[in-house]
This record gives structure tokens, C-alpha cells and sequence, in this order.
């Protein structure tokens, strides 16, 4: 029974938000990314270009803790009731935006990790932006450095660390349908784990501390 909502994050270049595209598409599900964003700037009642610019600036802001709680951002919150809301409606998948972190503490998501050889991501890239392999590393090396600083400021953890996750697939070896087909193999796991043990904890909250939302 594959009813999980499931978040992805990934390493640029990866082929992750292909991997949730395809994904919600085998789930006949929705797969948001863009409009998360897109719904944040409605509820903050301006345009979608301003608010790419705030979340653009707290992506290259300085880390700010206080008493080891991480720093609060308006946009950030609003973005993370948006996030709370789609996912009340029903199953669907996230792409980015800390939704692992957002979603938290729910028994139905399914945390998922896209990672990919450096080769890989670097001609992907280079296809995708039209660039030379050298500027399409510098570009995945900035873009991942920012993901991980935007995810520890606004969730006190580091973003590639495989704790924070229920799986972590290697696009490299499997391809983007491979990749899906063992999200969905997971899946079923999960499900038939869940009758096993006549629960539904499937979260990582039993092991980690995660906060309350």
C-alpha cells in the first residue's frame, strides 16, 4: 500500500526533482516544488518574484542561532504552512524546501535523499544549463553549499546527513526510474513492516529528537 507522502531532497544535479516528478506521476499524485513558493507569495500577498528574492537572500544570509534554536524568517514560516497544508489534503510529494523537516513527527512521509556521482551531476548540469563542465561543478558546488547552509540556519541540522532521512538513493547506478522503482519498493516495505508490527510508526521520530510542530 503505497500511502505515504514522500519528500525529497537532493544533491543539484542529481536528477532529484525528476525523481519526485516521476514519482508523484507512477503515485497519480501531486509533486509540489515550484509551487510552494508560488503559494507562499499568495498567502503573503505579493509577487512570486519577491518572495524567490527573500528566500534567494536567507539561502545566502549568515547562520544566526540563539540558544541553539534555529533562526526564524517570516517567509520561512509561511512557507512551511503551506507546505503543512497541501500535505493535509493528501497524499503528494515535496520537492525541497526542508518539507522533511516541516513534516516532522507525521507517521505518513517518507524522507528520501537524491544523491549522484559527481560526473554525473556535473554533465548534468552542463546539459540542463547550456554551460562548460567547469562552470556546471562550480554551480553544483554552490548550489549544494547554500542548501546546506539555508537547511542548518532554519532547521539546526546538516542537510546531507542520512540520519535526517528513511532512504538515500544513488541515481548514478539506477537512472531516475530506477530510482523511483526502488522509492516505491521502499514503500511497500514500510507498508508491510506496518502490518507486522500492527502500528503505523514509520517516522524517524522514535530514534531522533525531532521537534513538535
Amino acid at each position: 500500500m503505497r500511502d505515504l507522502t514522500v519528500t525529497i531532497g537532493r544533491q543539484n544535479g542529481s536528477g532529484g526533482r525528476e525523481v519526485g516528478k516521476a514519482l508523484a506521476e507512477r503515485l497519480g499524485v501531486e509533486c509540489y516544488d515550484r509551487s510552494v513558493i508560488e503559494g507562499t507569495a499568495d498567502r503573503m500577498g505579493i509577487p512570486v518574484e519577491d518572495a524567490e528574492r527573500m528566500e534567494e537572500r536567507a539561502r545566502t544570509g549568515s547562520n544566526l542561532f540563539f540558544g541553539g534554536i534555529p533562526t526564524a524568517n517570516p517567509l520561512f514560516e509561511v512557507q512551511s504552512d503551506v507546505i503543512r497544508s497541501l500535505a493535509s489534503k493528501g497524499q503528494c510529494v515535496f520537492v525541497g524546501r526542508c518539507a522533511d523537516y516541516v513534516l516532522s513527527g507525521r507517521n505518513d512521509v517518507l524522507n528520501v535523499f537524491i544523491t549522484a556521482p559527481v560526473s554525473d551531476r556535473i554533465r548534468r548540469s552542463a546539459e540542463r544549463n547550456g554551460i562548460s563542465e567547469k562552470d556546471a561543478y562550480a554551480r553544483i558546488s554552490s548550489k549544494d553549499r547554500s542548501r546546506d547552509e539555508y537547511y542548518l540556519r532554519y532547521t539546526g541540522r546538516r542537510w546531507a546527513d542520512s540520519s535526517n532521512y528513511h532512504l538515500t538513493v544513488d541515481t548514478g547506478p539506477v537512472g531516475i526510474d530506477g530510482a523511483v522503482d526502488l522509492i516505491l519498493a521502499y514503500m511497500d516495505l514500510m507498508h508491510r513492516r506496518r502490518l507486522m508490527r500492527g502500528d503505523s510508526d514509520v517516522t524517524l521520530s522514535s530514534r531522533l529528537p525531532w521537534p513538535s510542530h
